[in-house]
């Protein structure tokens, strides 16, 4: 029987991965969410608990009751944008409730797979190669979001060492789906349309750098593979680092071709400064061989029904959908 604990459940790919991990448990498996929010739906043997990481007593008696066999670790500020505008609480959420996350798992959970989800953003100017990376690559994050991931995978390896801990590292590229909100590319494209199609805003779409290309996977494919890692349990190596990643970047001018093909209306695409980034990395993209062959996952989520699927839920946040 596994009890898995996931963090951050309340939040985008929090939500998909409690339905991920419901849809392949067992009768006999527990699956606890915490989070600071609400999740929008509870899937199937699943229960939740408002927690907050940076609340020691709370996340105690948390894990002390609970005492998880699988942590995935989500929570985070995870919007790189975000991160730039609010450094100090950057790194006092990715790092604090970090530390006292793992040191509430050593406590009580001494036997347990601990998942940490970084992020492909810690290859930084390794992409520079302009070839998907392995994990072979040495990091060089850029910004406080990723130095702040990269200094967690760094501080994990030391609190967990001779623990019984088991730890695996996961570095998920752009991941796409509803419900993620405008802090980032696609959603930010999407909600952009769906206001023009309401009559809302002029026919303008503001866009910053077309010609970079970043490598995009549905959400649903990215916690599919965190859900078959945890089925793997110790057959997973202490340690292991995972890209999980579709080795395909695509430009951001594609996105806007997509996304235009299931729009409404006819909109004019103008490029605005403030979404420009200071040091534009040209193509970022990742190798995931090496999860393919832990696991036998590879990416087979549809692009053009997640892009559809993003679009739609912005007119829904309007109170437009579709037919």
């Amino acid at each position: 029987m596994k009890r898995i604990l996931v963090t951050g459940a309340a939040g985008f790919v929090g939500q998909h991965a409690l339905s991920a991990l419901s849809a392949a448990s067992g009768p006999a498996d527990r699956i606890l969410g915490i989070g600071r929010g609400s999740p929008d739906v509870l899937p199937e043997r699943v229960a939740y608990e408002t927690v907050d990481l940076l609340d020691e007593p709370a996340l105690n008696a948390c894990l002390a009751a609970f005492r998880p066999t699988d942590v995935l670790h989500l929570a985070a500020m995870a919007s790189v944008q975000q991160s730039a505008d609010a450094p100090g609480e950057t790194w006092r959420v990715n790092l604090i409730g970090l530390l006292n996350l793992a040191e509430a798992v050593v406590r009580s959970a001494p036997g347990a797979g601990f998942l940490f989800v970084s992020s492909g953003e810690v290859y930084g100017r390794a992409f520079l190669s302009g070839r998907p990376l392995t994990e072979a690559a040495a990091p060089d994050p850029q910004g406080p979001y990723a130095r702040s991931k990269w200094f967690g995978e760094t501080i994990l390896r030391d609190l967990l060492a001779r623990t019984g801990v088991r730890l695996v590292i996961l570095r998920p590229f752009n991941q796409v789906g509803a419900g993620q909100d405008e802090r980032f590319v696609l959603p930010s494209f999407a909600g952009q349309i769906a206001r023009i199609e309401a009559g809302l805003v002029p026919p303008v779409l503001e866009v910053g750098n077309l010609a970079a290309e970043r490598d995009f996977l549905p959400v649903g494919d990215v916690v599919r593979a965190y859900a078959e890692l945890i089925a793997r349990g110790v057959d997973i190596a202490d340690g292991s680092v995972f890209n999980v990643a579709s080795g395909r970047p695509r430009s951001i001018a594609s996105v806007v071709s997509d996304l235009r093909r299931h729009a409404r209306v006819a909109f004019e695409v103008r490029v605005a400064a403030d979404r420009m980034r200071a040091s534009e990395i040209p193509v970022a993209a990742g190798d995931a061989t090496r999860l393919r062959t832990a696991t036998g996952w590879t990416p087979r989520g549809d692009w053009d029904a997640a892009i559809a699927d993003v679009l739609e839920h912005a007119r829904a946040r309007l109170g437009r959908p579709g037919p």
